[in-house]
């Protein structure tokens, strides 16, 4: 398991989540994220993770 754990690339865009998993509508009280969103994170590239948090930050300061 070690082995595994020295190969596997920390993701250069952490998760914004916060625990706070509350939905209103469609989107997370917590970090932002819509549904769509938090099922793709896991499997999304760092560069469309980063979209997510841009797409997240500009929403929240509107």
């Amino acid at each position: 398991m070690d082995d595994f754990l020295s190969f596997t690339p920390v993701p250069a865009v952490a998760s914004p989540c916060i625990n706070i998993c509350r939905m209103t509508g469609n989107v997370c009280e917590g970090c932002g994220r819509t549904l769509g969103e938090i099922a793709e994170w896991s499997a999304a590239t760092d560069t469309r993770r980063q979209q997510i948090l841009d797409r997240v930050a500009r929403d929240t300061a509107a």
